[in-house]
């Protein structure tokens, strides 16, 4: 799992104007929270810092060396919510959860879709339903990214959370029955099948 480290002071006035303040001074207003934390602590980042993070990072799900100013040694978070700008597309406000690495954590992980299925290979068309896939695990197992291989899917045939092979040490928390990936029939022949369908009522109205 990618680590990366990054520095905190801790933050005293609350509120929207204090936040507008210390964006104005470069600084970024953050929260951490977690097990054994009471109270959510406010913290202010530095911009400059964490702007060189967002843009090495391949994903939120990364381990974080927070380093508080005053403690005595770095927490391990990680990002869990990140609020941006909606026009200028800048980070606004960063929620940080603290994790014990003994303790299990959810996250939500890319799955990336390998292969190309025989039905595609037929004429199908490959119909992605889900992009993540939410998972359980110990921080050190958190993976970049669940692979999925389409490769035998055939026209009509879908894959679900059950049918997945997760990494050990990975337990999926979504609904076994839920559908990631289904391959359909082509556009031009299922467009046909519909109009039969809707012709067959009236051939037999007029039979009759």
């Amino acid at each position: 799992m990618e680590e990366v480290n990054l520095s905190a002071t801790p933050r005293q006035e609350l509120g929207s104007k204090p936040a507008k303040r210390l964006r104005r001074n470069g600084r970024i207003p953050a929260v951490l929270y977690g097990p054994g934390i009471k109270d959510a602590i406010p913290l202010a980042l530095d911009r400059k810092e964490l702007d060189r993070i967002m843009h090495v990072i391949a994903d939120e799900n990364v381990l974080v060396n927070l380093t508080i100013e005053g403690e005595d040694r770095p927490r391990k978070a990680m990002f869990k919510d990140i609020a941006f700008h909606p026009v200028e597309d800048t980070v606004q406000h960063i929620d940080l959860l603290e994790v014990l690495m003994d303790h299990k954590v959810v996250v939500e992980v890319p799955l990336h879709f390998v292969g190309r299925s025989e039905g595609v290979a037929s004429g199908g068309l490959l119909q992605v339903e889900a992009r993540r896939l939410r998972v359980e695990c110990l921080p050190v197992h958190i993976p970049e990214h669940i692979e999925v291989d389409v490769t035998s899917l055939r026209i009509g045939q879908s894959l679900h959370v059950k049918d997945l092979k997760l990494p050990e040490g990975l337990k999926a928390k979504e609904n076994p029955d839920l559908t990631i990936v289904a391959v359909l029939a082509p556009k031009v022949e299922a467009e046909v099948v519909r109009a039969e369908e809707a012709e067959a009522p009236q051939e037999e109205k007029a039979e009759g």
